[in-house]
């Protein structure tokens, strides 16, 4: 059945999950169905990867000179990242473009992609999800911090940009330090 609310690759994709994999669907329907979900990446991609190689020899470092000051530590910032590759891609005939998408179930998703002037191109999707406050509330600038978050990432990986030096603004995958007052209080608690 086709609804006004979704495009028809969506339309295509549901009645596939439905029939999970019928005789009724012919080779053709059942090919683009399976090449939109599963394509990370044109078909060729010498262009792009001899472009991407000689850019990545005139990147510099990304500088960390951001601060989280939660956790005493530096990291790079999305500019920093940015300032690092945008002109050796550029004159390599290369762009990243980030753009956040609604997929066929209805999630944000965050798609960044390396394309190449050659047409050529890989890309990247990150759900983004939703971001809510204590109250349980949508909390557009929890989401804000968390898509600049994901968008420096996956920008950072796709180009092949590393920081300069330590760069833990991931805080060690969050494995959280107890606080100075936390370690106290069961110090306190084993000393006699």
């Amino acid at each position: 059945k086709m609804t006004d609310d979704k495009q028809p690759i969506d339309q295509l994709i549901d009645s596939y999950v439905e029939q999970t994999a019928s005789s009724s669907l012919d080779k053709i329907t059942y090919q683009l169905i399976e090449d939109y979900m599963e394509q990370r990446e044109s078909r060729s991609l010498d262009k792009l990867f001899d472009a991407l190689a000689k850019a990545q020899l005139n990147m510099e470092e990304a500088r960390t000179d951001s601060k989280n000051p939660f956790f005493r530590s530096n990291y790079a910032d999305f500019s920093s990242i940015v300032r690092a590759s945008r002109k050796p891609l550029a004159e390599q005939g290369l762009a990243i473009t980030q753009i956040i998408f609604e997929d066929h179930k209805g999630r944000l998703v965050l798609r960044t992609r390396l394309g190449h002037t050659s047409g050529q191109w890989i890309d990247s999707f990150v759900p983004v999800g939703e971001c809510k406050n204590k109250e349980g509330k949508s909390d557009i600038q929890a989401f804000g911090s968390k898509l600049t978050y994901l968008k420096r990432y996956t920008y950072a990986a796709i180009a092949g940009v590393v920081a300069a030096g330590e760069d833990d603004d991931g805080e060690k995958a969050m494995e959280r330090r107890k606080t100075t007052t936390e370690r106290l209080s069961e110090l306190e608690k084993v000393t006699p």
